[in-house]
């Protein structure tokens, strides 16, 4: 992979991951990761946590008949 293909992946990283640049590019190299600090865990955001659906949630009553699409 060339280097600045690597250079724009980091640049996605780090957008996503708030990382610096080297610590990107030490990842996607495959390289250890600099300052021997191991990445954070992802943390879901509030809205992707009400964006799943819970384990014990039932299924929505089905729409009255006037909704439902014709054929």
């Amino acid at each position: 992979m060339s280097q600045s293909e690597l250079e724009r992946l980091a640049r996605i990283r780090m957008q996503i991951t708030k990382e610096p640049l080297e610590r990107a590019l030490a990842a996607l190299q495959g390289h250890p990761i600099p300052d021997g600090e191991e990445p954070e865990p992802e943390q879901k955001s509030e809205q992707e946590q009400q964006q799943e659906p819970e384990e014990n949630t039932s299924p929505p009553p089905p729409a009255p008949p006037y909704l439902r699409l014709l054929p």
